[in-house]
């Protein structure tokens, strides 16, 4: 499903958080996110609840911690 975003944050240097107009997050974007997984980038970087981590760490190939 394509949902429009309403807002954007910036929460870290490259990593764009796209919300709703319900503030609902529906989109992720990483630049340079290779270059990030080399400096050590985890899933607790993004803005997942906890019982999502482990979901979201398999489906973007990120350790949760390190």
């Amino acid at each position: 499903m394509d949902i429009p975003s309403y807002d954007s944050d910036e929460i870290k240097d490259g990593i764009i958080i796209d919300y709703d107009k319900e503030d609902n997050i529906v989109g992720i974007e990483i630049l340079d996110f290779q270059s990030k997984l080399k400096q050590g980038l985890t899933i607790t970087d993004l803005p997942f609840p906890d019982s999502d981590k482990a979901t979201a760490s398999q489906y973007f190939n990120i350790p949760i911690a390190v």
